[in-house]
């Protein structure tokens, strides 16, 4: 069963409203969380805008002097290639040779992260279908009970892009806590 309700966010770039809470970072959903004033921009807005950098920044590249070109090579971590400083992000030139990537390889890579999420997402799905149907077949009302509350939690996650947490663990918290079976002292 996917995702199929709307949500309560609303991107100021765009001006799509309703969305859930995978449309946006992490980062951008505690942001907004711990100030609902700030802008919130979904992950399709942000993406564009890093497109329109990566191209300005590809236009800086192609426009470079051969003074910038000849005096500023730089080798990229991830291809190996040696590049003018045009080709890397300020702050990746500040990393140091052996970490810094130009900004072909670093879009790369923000691109496979994306996929590898979605994939991880469905994996963890799939799992927790699996899951509710071997509860069924068992008849257990127990094992349905948790195997439907990992299920929701899972959906839950990807509309609120909030993780469940699990109340009731730890010292001094639940029933009792840390004095449990032993008399309090007499107030005062």
């Amino acid at each position: 069963m996917a995702a199929a309700w709307a949500g309560n966010f609303e991107c100021t770039a765009c001006g799509r409203k309703r969305l859930i809470g995978s449309e946006f970072s992490k980062a951008a959903l505690e942001r907004h969380r711990r100030d609902p004033t700030a802008p919130l921009r979904c992950v399709a807005c942000v993406e564009a805008a890093a497109a329109v950098e990566r191209q300005a920044a590809a236009d800086k590249q192609r426009l470079a002097t051969a003074d910038d070109a000849a005096g500023a090579e730089h080798v990229c971590s991830a291809c190996a290639r040696s590049l003018p400083a045009a080709a890397f992000n300020r702050n990746q030139l500040s990393k140091g040779g052996e970490k810094q990537r130009c900004q072909t390889c670093v879009a790369d890579a923000e691109q496979a992260a994306a996929a590898d999420g979605a994939e991880k997402y469905a994996a963890r799905l799939a799992a927790a279908r699996q899951a509710m149907q071997r509860a069924e077949a068992s008849g257990s009302a127990a094992e349905k009970v948790v195997a439907a509350s990992a299920y929701s939690a899972i959906e839950a996650e990807k509309v609120t892009g909030l993780k469940p947490v699990v109340l009731g663990r730890g010292r001094a918290r639940g029933r009792g806590g840390a004095l449990r079976g032993r008399a309090r002292a007499p107030s005062a």
